[in-house]
C-alpha cells in the first residue's frame, strides 16, 4: 500500500516539478499509450485523446489530502481547463469499490479509473499519493508533483503555457497499410487557438511498435513542412512522407508534430501505420 503524506510532510516538498529517479517515465520522455477500463464501464485510451494536453491524477480512498484535492478538483482543475484542450484521469489501484465510493462523491465530469495491477502508477510516481502529472500535446511528460499544496496552481502553472498560442490538429486518414519504402500522403488540419500569429512546422516521425518506449525509427527522410497560420485561423496541409526503406514489418504509430518557437509549444497527433 502506498504511503500518503501528512500536510506537515507535504508543505516541506519542493514545488517544482518531481521527477523521480525510480520512475519509469523522466521529464521530456514521450510515453506510451495505455488502455483502461474506467468506472461506467468505458474503454479509454491514452492516444484517444490526441492534440489534448493530459492530466494523471493518481490518490487513493484512504487518503486525506487526495480527499482533499478530489474535493476542489471540479472548480479548480477541471471546469476552467476542460473547453481548452485539457483532459484529465484519476487513477487509483487500492480497493476498487471504496475507489468508485469517491468517484460518486467527487467526480466532475471525468474519467475514474482503477488500474488494480498499479503498473500504470509505478511507470509514473514514486511512491506517494497523491501524485500528478502533465502530459503535453506531444504525449512527452512535462511535469510531474507530490503532495497536495491547498490549490492546483503549481499544475496551472505547468498547464498554461502549454495552452497559450495552441495550433491542435487532426490527421487523415487514421490508418494505413503500406510497403516500406513506399509513399503516404496524409491530409493535416491545423488550428491556431492562440491571439498572435504563430508559424507551425508539420514534422512526421515513423515510430516503432507499442512497448517500446516509441524510439524513432532512423532513416525516415521526410523533410518539414512549415505554414504560418494568423490567430483563430484553420488551414488544411498536404504531407507526404516515406515510410523507410528499412522499416519491418509490423505496427507502428505516425506522430505529425506542430512546432515553433518557445510561444508556440508543440502539440501532435498520432496515426496507425501497418508495414507489410
Amino acid at each position: 500500500m502506498r504511503v500518503f503524506f501528512s500536510a506537515v510532510f507535504s508543505a516541506l516538498l519542493t514545488t517544482a516539478a518531481v521527477n523521480p529517479a525510480n520512475a519509469a517515465y523522466q521529464i521530456g520522455d514521450v510515453v506510451d499509450n495505455f488502455t483502461l477500463v474506467d468506472l461506467d464501464g468505458i474503454s479509454r485510451s491514452l492516444y484517444d485523446y490526441k492534440g489534448k494536453i493530459i492530466v494523471l491524477n493518481f490518490g487513493e480512498y484512504w487518503c486525506s489530502p487526495c480527499i482533499a484535492e478530489w474535493s476542489v478538483m471540479t472548480d479548480q482543475l477541471w471546469d476552467p481547463n476542460k473547453d481548452s484542450g485539457v483532459m484529465v484521469f484519476t487513477i487509483g489501484s487500492d480497493n476498487e469499490s471504496s475507489f468508485r465510493s469517491k468517484a460518486n462523491l467527487y467526480g466532475g465530469g471525468w474519467p475514474w479509473i482503477f488500474d488494480p495491477t498499479g503498473n500504470l502508477y509505478s511507470e509514473y510516481g514514486n511512491g506517494y499519493v497523491p501524485y500528478n502529472v502533465v502530459i503535453d500535446q506531444d504525449f512527452r511528460l512535462a511535469w510531474g508533483e507530490a503532495g497536495w499544496f491547498s490549490s492546483f496552481d503549481h499544475m496551472q502553472d505547468a498547464i498554461t503555457p502549454l495552452l497559450e498560442n495552441l495550433v491542435v490538429h487532426r490527421v487523415e486518414p487514421n490508418s494505413v497499410t503500406a510497403s516500406a519504402g513506399d509513399f503516404v500522403t496524409l491530409d493535416v488540419s491545423l488550428e491556431n487557438l492562440g491571439t498572435t500569429t504563430a508559424t507551425a512546422t508539420a514534422e512526421v516521425d515513423a515510430i516503432l511498435v507499442r512497448g517500446t518506449r516509441h524510439r524513432e525509427h532512423p532513416g525516415n527522410p521526410m523533410e518539414a513542412q512549415k505554414v504560418r497560420l494568423h490567430a483563430g485561423e484553420t488551414r488544411s496541409q498536404t504531407v507526404r512522407m516515406q515510410v523507410p526503406p528499412g522499416a519491418p514489418a509490423g505496427d507502428y504509430f505516425v506522430r505529425v508534430g506542430v512546432g515553433g518557437s518557445s510561444e508556440s509549444p508543440a502539440a501532435s497527433d498520432v496515426m496507425h501505420l501497418r508495414v507489410e
